[in-house]
C-alpha cells in the first residue's frame, strides 16, 4: 500500500489532469491559429502577383516578403509548415502566385519550382515618353502599342495620387510622367492594365515618400507642376550635376513670367521627335506645351522623369541664372547666364566649340 495520504493522491491526480488539460487547450488554440495562418488572404479570386526567389534566400526571408505582399496571412506558420512538412528547398526563380492560394499551395509551388517561364525584363530608361514605352513594351512582347495607349487612357487605376491629378486641361496622355522609369519584370502578352499598374505603384512608392511630400508642400507645389517641371529637367540636363541648376533657371523664369522656351516641349508638342527644333516647328506647333508660344509650364509632363530630375525640382540651386546652352564641346555641359548679354556671349563660345570639334573630327 502507499504510505501518501488520499488527499494528497488526489491533489497529485487533480494536477496531472489540470497539466493535461493546459496541454489540449494549447494545442487546440495553437492547431486553429496555424490553420488560419495557412489559409488564403483572399477569399475571392485574385490577381496573380510576380514574386522572385533569388538564389540564397532562407524560408524566412521569403516568408517576410510574402507577408508583406500580403500573399499569405503569417510569416511565422509559412516558416513553421515549411520546417514541419520537411519537404525540399525553396527554388530560386520568379513565380505567379495568388492571394487566393493557400500557404501550403504557395510552399509546394516554390519547392517544386513551378516558375514563371515567360518573363522579360523590360528597362523604361528616364526621359521615355507614353509612346516610347508603348513601343519598348511592344518590342518586347509585352503587349501591343494600341493596348498600351489604350489602357493608358481607359483604364480604371485607383492609386491614391491620381486624384491630385483630376482637372488638367489640355493634358495628352492623363498618365503622362507618372509611369515610373525602372527595369521591370513582366509577362509576355500581359494584360496591359496591370503593366500600367504596376508602374504607377512603383511611381508611388519611389517618388512620395514622406520627405519628398513634405518638400512639396513646402514649396507649395503641385504634384503635376513638379512632375512637369522634373520632365522638362529630364530633356534639358545630361550632366547630374547641372540638374539643381536647371531647375533654378525654370523657376527664375517662371517668377518673372517670362517664356521657358524649351526645345523638348516643342517636340512635344508636335508629337515626333525633332533633331533639331528650327523657327518653322516653333510656329506649327499650337499648342500649349509650346513654351515658346505659352507662358507657364505646360499642361503636364512631357517625359517620364527620373528621381534625381524630381529631386532637383524639390531641391533646386539658387542662383540669378535666366539662360542656358550647351556648350557643343561634347561633356553634355551648359554655359548658364543672369542677362541676355551674357548668353549672347554664351552662344558664341558654343559656336567655337562646335567649330573646333568640326575640325578635329575632320582632321582624323
Amino acid at each position: 500500500m502507499s504510505n501518501q495520504p488520499a488527499s494528497a493522491r488526489r491533489r497529485a491526480r487533480w494536477i496531472i489532469v489540470v497539466a493535461l488539460a493546459l496541454v489540449v487547450v494549447v494545442a487546440l488554440v495553437f492547431g486553429a491559429w496555424f490553420r488560419a495562418g495557412l489559409r488564403p488572404v483572399s477569399s475571392a479570386k485574385a490577381p496573380l502577383e510576380r514574386f522572385e526567389v533569388k538564389a540564397g534566400d532562407t524560408v524566412a526571408t521569403v516568408a517576410e516578403r510574402l507577408k508583406a505582399m500580403r500573399l499569405i496571412r503569417s510569416a511565422t506558420a509559412f516558416e513553421l509548415y515549411g520546417r514541419l512538412r520537411g519537404g525540399g528547398p525553396i527554388l530560386a526563380g520568379t513565380y505567379a502566385l495568388s492571394a487566393d492560394e493557400s500557404a501550403p499551395q504557395i510552399y509546394r509551388q516554390m519547392t517544386a519550382g513551378e516558375i514563371v517561364p515567360d518573363v522579360v525584363n523590360v528597362t523604361i530608361p528616364p526621359g521615355y515618353d507614353i509612346v516610347d514605352i508603348a513601343a519598348r513594351l511592344a518590342q518586347d512582347g509585352v503587349c501591343s502599342e494600341a493596348a498600351f495607349l489604350k489602357a493608358v487612357q481607359a483604364g480604371d487605376y485607383h492609386q491614391a495620387f491620381l486624384k491630385q491629378l483630376a482637372g488638367r486641361r489640355d493634358v495628352r496622355y492623363r498618365l503622362e510622367g507618372y509611369l515610373f522609369p525602372d527595369t521591370y519584370q513582366f509577362y509576355r502578352n500581359e494584360n496591359p492594365v496591370d503593366v500600367v499598374n504596376e508602374m504607377l505603384n512603383d511611381f508611388a512608392a519611389r517618388v512620395l515618400t514622406p520627405a519628398n511630400e513634405a518638400a512639396l508642400r513646402a514649396d507649395k507645389l503641385t504634384l503635376n507642376e513638379a512632375i512637369t517641371e522634373a520632365s522638362l529637367i529630364e530633356n534639358e540636363a545630361e550632366v547630374a550635376s547641372e540638374r539643381p541648376i536647371i531647375a533654378s533657371v525654370i523657376d527664375n523664369r517662371l517668377r518673372l513670367n517670362m517664356r521657358l522656351q524649351i526645345d523638348a516641349t516643342v517636340d512635344y508638342a508636335i508629337g515626333r521627335h525633332l533633331t533639331v527644333v528650327t523657327d518653322a516647328d516653333i510656329m506649327d506647333a499650337r499648342n500649349p506645351y509650346n513654351t515658346y508660344l505659352y507662358g507657364g509650364l505646360p499642361p503636364g509632363p512631357i517625359c517620364s522623369p527620373s528621381l534625381a530630375s524630381i529631386e532637383a525640382v524639390l531641391h533646386p540651386a539658387h542662383t540669378k541664372y535666366l539662360y542656358y546652352v550647351a556648350k557643343g564641346n561634347g561633356t553634355g555641359e551648359h554655359y548658364f547666364a543672369e542677362t541676355y548679354s551674357q548668353q549672347l556671349h554664351n552662344e558664341m563660345l558654343r559656336e567655337e566649340n562646335l567649330k573646333k570639334r568640326s575640325e578635329q573630327s575632320s582632321s582624323r
